[in-house]
């Protein structure tokens, strides 16, 4: 234990938590610099300095020590002591100054205030031990036992004081209060100073060593650990969630290995040696847990009496290290330096390589599940272990579960969050998709949306305004739409207004502006996650938000956020389109451009330069006048049959097999050419003719019922070898509403021209369903016929290279066989109507060949900010203040830097340390305690 002494300790103790300490500091104050008045900026800096400069001098001392090669002295150890003690102090008396009660807590960490007092800890217990060590020179001239008598007078002495003198003791001023509070500081220290000098003094002694270790081993490195692990648990994972096998498991071994005695054995001693080194970050990484809570472990014995459990990460740390000193120092002298230290260092590896093998295991899973369910492959068959997947599902709850004291597993939770999930996080909804995919549940929770659909009635637009200029240059309308929203309902307070706008194809929203107050403010466009974020906290906190982002398809939802008793709000949408078009807002139908002059300019330019380039590009815009020229075709009709082979199907195919026979001879269309979809977690698919009734006899019936992965693989189908064939899309299950859909298939919209129905059968009666909006819903019940339907065949009839819907509006084609439609981001101009053409057609491709989304939804979201132009990723979102920008800058890098899958966090909290409420209750304890002595004594 004397390597302690060493000064080079001071960097590992001090000089590393006070940078990060800093570090962390000022993350924190850049969020919120904006909401603090001079006087609390000066209090900021002028502890941070103060910091800075303590740890400069113990940084100075402990270099000059190192060039004179001497130890630490007394005098650095009893100063550093108080000196850091007192900064601890003064810092929690002035911890409520340093954030205002106005600033929004989701800006900055829950735990702020424990983030000194946790970084400044080892250089407290450091400077403890040096002191045990300095005062302590000759261990054999000293006996243990009127230490721990001392220490044990400590807490019997705050008893006495609680019981008898507490009740005389009237303080009458906050001296008396920090009068108080700094006895109870200098008890805490002798207690742990006495403490930890009697283990140093009883390790010490030889004699006792050999004969008398187990009676103190086998307690603190055995009993103890096993019993606060247990209590732990009975207590609801007070602080923390230890219920991993693993840590048990590693409690006895730990243990066992520590208790064995010195073996004389050279190559028993080695392999002691070795499991010690290899379990003693096990009893390190409690030492760091427990650390913040030693001040309170006197209060804990006095009034829980299990309070010495609280002690025993810091007696078994002293031990477990001596253990290791002492067996190198023995084998030393029989084996090489060259040999033993590659041992102890890769035992001391062993448990983080194992943690992070099993993390990185946890990892690759996740990733294959978000794969599949995400970014798939409609071409290729995917076979994942669901016992696997829902194993990981497990450990990824268990490690967002939100405990009492801490977040889940202390500090491991953190790094499992920065391995597995990229510092992200997984939604409840993509939870409960994995759940219900992997394994049936009779009453799945279907995704919900995160911020509701529908506002206020009452909330209206009173005034509308519209402005159109025609851009030569950019050959494309720029429009504006400007709003005046009224909450008229007299008690309606803190309300919000919420409409969708459809968006016809080759229009784009460019621009955006809601006034705050008085003072305009314009949209900030912003990943989507990232912006619903800091949306949903902003209106948590009654700010003034706004927001503009899809939904699904051409479908923008539009959010304004509040409205007080009769206030009116002015807010604005500016859009980019190639032809005039109508915008329906709220039931408000607004005609943006003009078919005059300019109108017919337009007309002949576009389409004699459509007939030379619109071949050779790659996305390609079809005015309504264009479409109108293309030849009309009927496409043969063909059944395309999924059949539902869930779990919960097990005993039902028999009925199924009977109903698409009825089906089928019925005769509404012609069974020939027709396909089945086998569907369960996975879609395996068939031609009906090669005997599709003792197939589906034969299938082994598993998970959910996944019938947006079907529908979207027959769309895929249908569009990327386009045929004169369409599918009819006929669901055989007897609940729709227990099957799996994301939201709906709009943004397939493009793959199925000739309507948007699809149909359920369940029994006789066949029903038709939306695949646009609402899926759930039915349409029609009792359909007996299916829709003749036309649609224009693109470029040519000679040459149909894609079939478009049949009406007078607009559409946008995939003139290419490629995944992916490369971009150079140079080539991308703000607001430029091209630019928009050419984004629109990326997120088409991505949307058909979702495997490509990992890699290409990163360029799509650089493009999009560089033309301004919303699109399915991004958000024009409003903000009222700098603190909120700067946030929203935050959580976009952290979306932008993961995975596309996961989601931004739930809550705010950025660390694994110790809740603040830790503190409260167990002082919270202390205080009830002398309350009911008070009572008592008047008695």
């Amino acid at each position: 234990m004397k390597k302690l002494l060493d000064p080079r300790w001071i960097f590992i103790v001090n000089t590393l938590p006070v940078l990060l300490l800093i570090f962390i500091g000022w993350s924190e104050l850049h969020i919120i610099e904006s909401f603090l008045s001079a006087s609390e900026l000066w209090l900021w800096k002028l502890f941070a300095l103060s910091l800075i400069g303590l740890s400069g001098l113990s940084f100075a001392y402990a270099t000059i020590q190192c060039v004179r090669k001497k130890h630490i002295c007394i005098f650095y150890s009893a100063i550093s002591l108080v000196i850091y003690a007192i900064y601890l102090y003064v810092y929690a008396n002035y911890s409520d100054d340093f954030v205002p009660w106005n600033v929004p807590r989701w800006l900055f960490s829950g735990n702020i205030y424990l983030y000194v007092g946790t970084f400044l800890m080892p250089t407290l217990i450091h400077s403890l031990l040096c002191l045990v060590l300095i005062l302590t020179p000759h261990t054999k001239r000293m006996k243990a036992w009127p230490n721990i008598l001392a220490a044990l007078f400590i807490p019997v002495l705050f008893y006495v004081f609680g019981i008898l003198l507490a009740p005389l003791w009237t303080i009458v001023s906050s001296d008396g209060h920090h009068i108080l509070i700094s006895l109870m500081i200098i008890g805490i220290t002798f207690f742990l100073f006495f403490l930890i000098r009697f283990l140093y003094i009883l390790i010490s002694d030889k004699t006792i060593r050999k004969e008398y270790e187990l009676f103190w081993k086998i307690p603190v490195a055995l009993l103890f650990p096993l019993l606060g692990l247990f209590l732990n648990s009975f207590v609801d994972d007070l602080f923390g969630d230890f219920s991993s096998y693993a840590f048990p498991i590693l409690a006895v071994v730990n243990g066992v290995l520590i208790c064995l005695p010195s073996f004389e054995n050279r190559k028993v001693r080695l392999f002691v040696f070795f499991g010690r080194c290899a379990t003693f970050l096990y009893t390190f990484y409690f030492f760091l847990v427990f650390l913040p809570f030693l001040p309170l472990s006197v209060f804990a014995i006095l009034l829980i009496g299990t309070g010495f459990l609280m002690l025993t990460p810091l007696l078994l740390f002293i031990i477990h290290l001596d253990l290791i000193y002492e067996d190198f120092k023995y084998l030393r002298t029989l084996y090489r330096k060259s040999l033993l230290y590659p041992i102890m260092i890769v035992g001391f590896f062993i448990l983080p390589i194992g943690v992070s093998l099993s993390y990185q295991y946890e990892r690759s899973v996740l990733f294959e599940t978000l794969e599949y369910l995400y970014s798939p492959d409609y071409t290729k068959e995917y076979d994942l272990n669901a016992g696997s997947v829902l194993k990981t599902l497990k450990v990824v709850d268990e490690n967002k579960q939100s405990q009492f004291f801490y977040n889940s597993t202390p500090y491991l939770s953190s790094y499992f969050k920065w391995l597995v999930l990229d510092n992200l996080n997984l939604s409840f909804n993509k939870k409960q998709l994995i759940k219900n995919v992997f394994s049936y549940n009779e009453s799945p929770d279907q995704e919900t949306e995160e911020l509701a659909k529908v506002g206020n009635a009452e909330i209206s637009i009173i005034d509308i305004q519209h402005r159109s200029q025609y851009d030569k240059e950019k050959a494309a309308w720029v429009s504006w739409i400007d709003l005046s929203i009224e909450n008229r309902l007299a008690s309606l307070r803190n309300s919000e207004y919420i409409t969708q706008i459809d968006l016809p194809d080759g229009c784009w929203i460019s621009d955006y502006y809601l006034y705050v107050g008085d003072i305009k403010e314009m949209g900030i466009l912003a990943e989507k996650k990232a912006a619903t974020w800091v949306f949903s906290q902003i209106r948590n906190e009654n700010r003034d938000p706004g927001m503009l982002h899809y939904l699904s398809g051409n479908k923008v939802d539009f959010r304004v956020f509040p409205f007080s008793t009769g206030e009116v709000r002015r807010t604005g949408i500016q859009f980019i389109h190639k032809d005039p078009v109508v915008i329906n807002i709220d039931g408000h139908s607004v005609a943006l451009g003009s078919d005059s002059g300019v109108e017919k300019t337009i007309g002949v330019e576009s389409q004699v330069k459509n007939q030379i380039e619109n071949e050779k590009r790659e996305v390609v815009y079809v005015s309504s006048k264009e479409k109108q020229s293309l030849k009309t075709v009927s496409r043969k009709p063909y059944y395309h049959f999924i059949v539902d082979i869930s779990h919960a199907t097990s005993d039902k195919q028999r009925q199924n097999i009977s109903d698409i026979k009825g089906l089928l001879n019925k005769n509404i269309i012609s069974g020939q050419g027709a396909r089945i979809s086998y569907t369960g977690t996975y879609v395996k698919t068939k031609e009906m003719a090669e005997g599709w009734e003792e197939y589906l006899k034969s299938q082994y019936t598993e998970g959910g019922f996944f019938l947006d992965r079907a529908i979207k693989k027959i769309l895929f189908e249908s569009y990327t070898n386009p045929k004169d064939t369409y599918p009819i899309i006929v669901v055989v299950s007897d609940n729709i509403q227990k099957a799996i859909v994301y939201n709906d298939f709009a943004d397939l919209k493009f793959t199925y021209p000739e309507n948007d129905k699809f149909y359920g059968l369940n029994g006789e009666r066949l029903s038709s369903y939306s695949l646009f909006e609402d899926v759930r819903s039915i349409v029609e019940s009792g359909v007996t016929a299916f829709p003749e339907c036309k649609v224009k065949v693109w470029p040519s009839i000679d040459k149909p290279l894609s079939y478009l819907p049949n009406d007078s509006l607009p559409s946008i084609v995939l003139n290419t066989k490629s995944k992916v439609l490369k971009s150079n981001l140079a080539s991308i101009k703000e607001k430029n109507w091209e630019s928009g053409l050419l984004i629109q057609g990326q997120w088409m491709l991505q949307a058909l060949y979702p495997q490509t989304a990992d890699e290409q939804w990163l360029p799509l979201v650089q493009n999009s900010f560089k033309s301004r132009i919303l699109t399915p990723l991004t958000a024009y979102i409003v903000v009222e203040n700098e603190a909120q920008k700067e946030m929203l800058k935050k959580k976009q890098e952290e979306a932008l830097s993961g995975n596309r899958s996961l989601d931004l966090n739930d809550d705010t909290q950025r660390m694994s340390e110790p809740s603040l409420f830790v503190m409260l209750f167990l002082l919270g304890l202390l205080y009830l305690f002398y309350k009911r002595r008070m009572r008592k004594s008047k008695l």
